[in-house]
């Protein structure tokens, strides 16, 4: 709100004026002989204010919306808008307003997994996981392959006859 001693005693002497004329107004239309000029006259004032604003509005706001948008633009310029907002709006309020489904809707889901993916290495993931999968089955082979060869021999040595101990 502004705050100006000018434009408050300014206000201030408006309204007293207005509740004056009001009051007087009233009072004066009451009366017998007066009452009716004073009516026709009010509605010629009202006639001819009538007539004003439909001549000058028109021409007046063709001259004062664009000193506005410039008076804002100026303003604006002026302001954080960052830390007003941080200050002033509830933004949990205002999230706890999104419609969270339809922003969802919005989203065009494909491109975004494409992104997603393009942004993982998959060779140089599916390459690592085999590579240690790879090696722990060679290992396992070749465990299995070295208790394989030692049967083999147990049963060549009871074949031959041959004593393992001595070997």
């Amino acid at each position: 709100m502004i705050r100006n001693p000018v434009v408050s005693v300014s206000v201030g002497a408006t309204a007293i004026a207005l509740g004056w004329g009001q009051s007087l107004f009233r009072n004066v239309q009451r009366l017998p002989l007066v009452g009716s000029w004073v009516r026709q006259g009010i509605d010629e004032l009202s006639q001819r204010g009538d007539r004003w604003l439909a001549q000058n509005v028109d021409p007046l706001r063709a001259r004062v919306l664009p000193m506005a948008g410039d008076l804002v633009d100026l303003v604006l310029d002026q302001i954080d808008l960052t830390a007003l907002v941080r200050e002033r709006l509830d933004l949990d309020a205002l999230v706890a307003e999104v419609d969270i489904d339809a922003v969802i809707n919005r989203i065009d889901l494909i491109t975004l997994a494409d992104k997603v993916i393009d942004g993982v290495d998959l060779p140089g993931i599916i390459r690592e996981s085999t590579s240690s999968v790879t090696a722990e089955v060679m290992t396992d082979v070749r465990s299995q392959g070295e208790r394989a060869d030692d049967r083999v021999a147990r049963i060549v040595d009871r074949v031959l006859g041959r004593d393992r101990d001595d070997q």
